[in-house]
């Protein structure tokens, strides 16, 4: 923490699962509130299709998912259409003294913009020299980054581009005796009455290692957080957790319920890739014999055409894999559950997910969405209508809506607006006139891309009629009107959101592209 009271901008580095997330969620945040500093809320950024993406396609979606982190309350009206650096400045505030306050801001898992996927490349570098032009001009931010180690040298290289001042804390495994305490105070969190060795007990479990046949155990100086916590919890839930005992005495046991907990997880991994859950556990399987031959496993080796980097980076994501050196190949994260895993059998062993509930896969939707994995995406919100029982009219809408950014973005215009005009009928049966707005502003856009001007203006007359103190709709409002060829219309709008107070990047931005294509068509005497 003290480094982020005192730098401009702090890297929090380490492996997956080290515990970046938890230090700052359960350690820093509520330190620096409890103090009474300004602090926005930490997170991971996740598209959110409450605010369509065609009302104001201009802005990059990463900088919106930022500031509905930041800035919950005033998504989806104010915040979008806003840059980072306009929002900062309607931030700011003094002390007693009249020096600036300082503003903290987090951002978790930051190697989501950096590493290798489908999601467009253009857009993340975008997002990234946004927040850094904003973290070199406004001066009180204090930004906290968090980024898995293999990720750090890249994360670098853009920093070393700014003249930011910056502090780097690397956060490495616990000793035994961290460890042990670690596990008493979440023991403590939840009531257990467990014995007091069973602490320690569990700890020295996650020191040792043994190879995938059982053989020369052996005993780390260092526990890691991610196997402490994978393995209390796969104990936890099994039967060891309801009695007074924490820590089967049997290895053979343990191993059974780390098997157990395995196969949860990679069926949870399959259920959300869509792909059967032999798929995630034959290329583990892989991983483990490689590892044992001492080479690393290709991330997407032909284990069949539904392994796909999606799969392979949600199991980074859970601690069980992790990139070698160079990047090339995966490992194991945990020798210890490399026993466990061979004992898994290949045929199919679903033990059966719990329900998903109605948001769930909006969730997981969303999720993919925020990775660049469209289909996937697209492929849940259609399932998740299709489900039973039938999700309320709200989640219909933000499913149906999701369809409708996809088909934007893809260039599919005349299924957007299908789409968009399908998530305002529900939102109107529910009565949320401001959502209905905004549904139809991004239909309005994408008929008019479509070719079919008439039924756009028409829209676009719904949406104004309906629109009211909403500076961020009135500002795509303006767009579409110009996109319409009525740029004095949009010129009016445009100054009406700006006195709004939000949206007025964008507002500001296409009000000076319009006067700019103003003075160029007078210039040529078109006027």
């Amino acid at each position: 923490m003290r480094s982020w009271s005192r730098c401009r901008l702090t890297v929090l580095h380490g492996d997956n699962g080290v515990g970046k997330t938890s230090l700052v969620n359960a350690g820093a945040f509520p330190a620096l509130t409890d103090r009474g500093s300004i602090v926005l809320p930490p997170g991971e950024l996740c598209f959110d299709p409450a605010f369509p993406a065609a009302v104001l396609p201009g802005q990059n979606p990463y900088t919106r998912a930022l500031l509905a982190l930041w800035s919950p309350s005033d998504f989806p009206t104010r915040t979008p259409g806003t840059s980072i650096t306009d929002f900062l400045r309607t931030h700011e505030s003094t002390d007693r003294q009249g020096l600036p306050r300082p503003v903290f801001a987090a951002l978790d898992q930051t190697e989501l913009l950096l590493r290798r996927s489908t999601a467009p490349e253009q857009p993340r570098k975008d997002f990234l020299d946004e927040l850094f032009t904003a973290l070199e001009h406004r001066t009180e931010l204090r930004l906290l980054l968090t980024v898995r180690t293999e990720h750090l040298d890249e994360l670098r290289r853009l920093v070393d581009k700014r003249e930011v001042e910056h502090a780097e804390v690397g956060l490495v495994p616990f000793g035994p005796g961290t460890a042990a305490d670690a596990v008493a105070r979440c023991l403590a969190l939840v009531g257990s009455r467990l014995a007091p060795t069973e602490p320690g007990r569990l700890v020295e479990e996650a020191r040792t290692v043994r190879d995938p046949r059982g053989r020369h155990p052996a005993r780390s100086d260092t526990v890691d957080p991610s196997l402490l916590q994978f393995l209390g919890l796969a104990l936890w839930e099994g039967a060891a957790g309801s009695g007074t005992t924490l820590v089967p005495d049997s290895g053979t046991e343990i191993d059974h319920v780390l098997t157990e907990r395995l196969a949860a997880v990679l069926e949870e991994v399959a259920a959300e890739h869509l792909v059967p859950p032999d798929v995630p556990h034959a290329w583990l399987r892989r991983v483990v014999a490689a590892g044992e031959r001492g080479v690393g496993r290709p991330a997407c080796e032909d284990t069949g055409s539904a392994l796909t980097p999606g799969v392979v980076h949600a199991l980074e994501d859970r601690h069980l894999v992790t990139p070698n050196r160079d990047g090339s190949a995966y490992l194991l994260r945990h020798p210890r559950l490399a026993r466990p895993l061979m004992a898994l059998p290949l045929t199919p062993y679903a033990r059966g997910l719990s329900p998903w509930a109605e948001r769930d896969r909006l969730d997981i939707a969303r999720a993919a969405h925020t990775r660049g994995q469209a289909e996937l995406a697209a492929e849940h919100a259609r399932r998740a209508l299709r489900a039973e029982p039938v999700p309320g009219p709200r989640t219909r809408a933000l499913l149906t809506a999701l369809l409708g950014d996809l088909a934007f973005e893809r260039g599919d215009h005349a299924a957007a607006a299908g789409h968009y005009a399908d998530a305002a009928r529900e939102r109107e049966s529910v009565g949320d006139g401001a959502a209905v707005s905004r549904l139809l502003v991004a239909e309005a856009r994408n008929r008019l891309l479509s070719g079919d001007r008439s039924a756009g203006l028409a829209r676009l007359g719904a949406a104004e009629e309906r629109v009211h103190a909403d500076p961020s709709l009135r500002t795509g409002i303006g767009q579409v009107l110009w996109l319409a060829g009525q740029a004095q219309s949009a010129l009016d709008v445009l100054e009406g959101a700006m006195a709004g107070g939000g949206g007025i990047s964008e507002a500001r931005r296409t009000r000076g592209e319009i006067r700019a294509e103003q003075r160029g068509a007078a210039g040529q005497g078109r006027f």
